[in-house]
């Protein structure tokens, strides 16, 4: 399923359920990005992202972070700070190998989170 197919269908459930469930529903709108989000990832992917505890430990991480800077500036900030996380431990994901596709895209995703510069730093770093 693509991204753009994920935001049809939630769509159509919101207009099914929307007056059976109105406090679901708005849930459900409020946090609609943020579900669809994994339809982005290649799709070999998104079972790994989707049902390992990788979000938990995110949100560990974000946590342990923010408490040295308390609020991001702006939203890409905060992006980088996912993604590098993310990045770090796709280095842990052995069982989930990356055709000339995927890594097509996962550098498509990079660019457009602006990380390329920085992950040339990483790897410059690790020698």
């Amino acid at each position: 399923m693509t991204y753009e197919e994920g935001k049809e269908r939630m769509e159509a459930v919101v207009n099914r359920y929307k007056e059976r469930y109105p406090s679901f529903i708005r849930c459900l709108e409020e946090d609609k990005e943020a579900l669809l989000n994994v339809l982005k990832l290649p799709y070999r992917h998104r079972r790994s992202v989707r049902s390992t505890n990788l979000v938990e430990r995110l949100f560990l991480e974000e946590r342990r972070r923010t408490k040295i800077i308390p609020q991001f500036l702006t939203e890409k900030s905060c992006l980088k700070l996912v993604f590098s996380v993310l990045y770090r431990s796709s280095y842990r994901w052995n069982r989930v190998g990356m055709n000339e596709y995927e890594i097509r895209e996962i550098k498509r995703l990079r660019e457009r989170l602006g990380l390329v510069e920085e992950e040339e730093k990483v790897i410059k770093a690790r020698g």
